[in-house]
């Protein structure tokens, strides 16, 4: 057990997935807590209103207040108390302020209460209890003024309600010396037992989503780090298998070398033989480098160079193949079906024709034959190369593009083969943003086919010029 915890806490991809679910914990959290904050900035705004609006009519509030305690409004001390005008008195009073026409009814819920206050912040509206709610408990001072306080109020079963109260001034002109302050108050126990039940759910569905937010960072770390991890065995392998490919010729050379010098009197053609095997060697030790250097290269990014690229250049180049076909003793015939100038990177398509070219005359046997193709349109080139070789396997063709991969390892090797070029043609290829297939050559041989679409583009600013 102490072993795979180990094992995961080290583990390549434990970095990537500590970062994602950080990331994840930290947006769920900040979400939640908005979430529940805006919510909880809106659930009392109604409230809040509705008791502002209570202070604008503090004759109805003394009145809430009296019904509040149950007893009866005292004439001498309630506020704004006028006799009932009769008929013939003006309908209004010139030195009265007028109230405002967009005032707000207040609205006096079942669950809304008022206190009447003196100078000192006491209740006299009532000296006992309603019998259910102790008002008589509550201790108010100036820093309820004018602000939306919270207040706690404890009822006869010993159990508390939770109230919104707005204390403010009832008389600012002094009319009445014994009532100096209003307290309006507004109970939110349902509000808030809403509330909680909408917190708690928000809490569960962000749990939720947090629990999934889990196995999408343990996802997401593994498709992170999987290039990494792959980008790493290919460098290893590829650093493993020159290893190899250069330790073979270095052996020979030391061997050839050391019976060299054990027979130091023996004359150039006495030690011909080893002479010509260390030749052989150094030469496949240098297209081997040459080889590596060129895939280094081309790892740190191929960057094609388009110019015009007219049919003789095809033409060359079959011509000089056709020499080394002789030489080789391979029959070798070619056809060139490019009637116009195309636009293409010239040196890359070089070297992707030189490559497959090399391939048929290393697998094809003595008198094979050999047949290459080049054609365009107006979108695309095409090179087409057959030989009448072994042939390749249908599982080889699938890694036939990979570095240092031989479908015949003895025999390539002995050929100076070191399944380097057609993983290079395939990086070539791929930089021109076109295509290379393999497949069979009947009744017997191999078809490579590279497709490489044209920039029509340059060609005519190039056509212009």
């Amino acid at each position: 057990m102490l072993n795979k915890i180990k094992k995961t806490f080290y583990a390549d991809d434990f970095s990537y997935f500590i970062r994602y679910f950080g990331l994840f914990t930290l947006i769920f959290s900040a979400m939640t807590l908005i979430i529940i904050q805006v919510m909880r900035s809106s659930l009392y705004t109604s409230v809040d209103e509705n008791l502002k609006n209570l202070s604008n009519d503090p004759s109805s509030v003394a009145d809430l207040a009296y019904r509040t305690t149950g007893q009866q409004s005292d004439p001498s001390n309630k506020v704004n108390t006028k006799s009932p005008k009769s008929s013939k008195e003006p309908d209004g009073d010139p030195n009265e302020e007028p109230k405002p026409d967009n005032l707000t009814t207040p609205n006096f819920s079942s669950n809304t209460f008022a206190l009447l206050l003196d100078d000192n912040y006491k209740n006299i509206s009532t000296s006992k209890s309603d019998g259910f709610l102790d008002f008589n408990s509550l201790d108010f001072n100036k820093s309820y003024l004018n602000q939306i306080k919270e207040i706690v109020i404890g009822n006869s079963f010993g159990q508390t309600e939770s109230y919104r109260a707005y204390l403010f001034d009832i008389d600012p002109k002094n009319e009445y010396p014994d009532i100096k302050y209003a307290v309006v108050m507004t109970s939110i126990s349902q509000l808030e037992q809403t509330s909680e039940k909408h917190e708690k759910l928000i809490a569960i569905v962000m749990i939720s989503f947090w629990g999934i937010s889990l196995i999408a960072s343990i996802y997401l770390a593994r498709m992170s780090v999987k290039p990494l991890l792959d980008s790493m065995q290919k460098q290893k392998s590829f650093v493993e298998n020159a290893s190899h490919e250069l330790r073979t010729p270095l052996a020979v050379l030391q061997n050839r070398l050391e019976s060299l010098f054990r027979k130091p009197e023996a004359t150039i053609m006495e030690s011909s033989e080893s002479i010509a095997s260390s030749l052989e060697e150094v030469r496949n030790m240098r297209l081997l480098t040459t080889n590596l250097l060129n895939l280094a290269r081309r790892d740190d990014g191929i960057k094609p160079e388009y110019g015009e690229v007219t049919p003789d250049f095809f033409t060359t180049a079959f011509s000089n193949y056709a020499i080394i076909a002789e030489e080789s003793d391979k029959v070798f015939d070619f056809k060139n079906l490019v009637s116009k100038s195309i636009t293409t990177d010239k040196v890359l398509l070089k070297q992707i024709m030189t490559i497959l070219f090399d391939n048929a005359i290393k697998y094809t046997e003595e008198d094979g034959e050999i047949y290459f193709v080049a054609s365009a349109n107006d979108r695309s080139l095409t090179l087409r190369i057959s030989d009448n070789g072994p042939g390749i396997a249908g599982d080889d063709k699938k890694k036939v593009f990979d570095r240092f991969y031989r479908v015949d390892k003895a025999r390539t090797r002995q050929k100076g083969g070191f399944g380097l070029g057609l993983s290079l043609a395939k990086q070539i290829v791929d930089a021109l943003k076109g295509t290379i297939t393999v497949k069979d050559n009947k009744p017997r041989g191999t078809i490579f086919e590279i497709k490489v679409p044209l920039r029509s583009d340059i060609r005519k600013r190039i056509s212009k010029s």
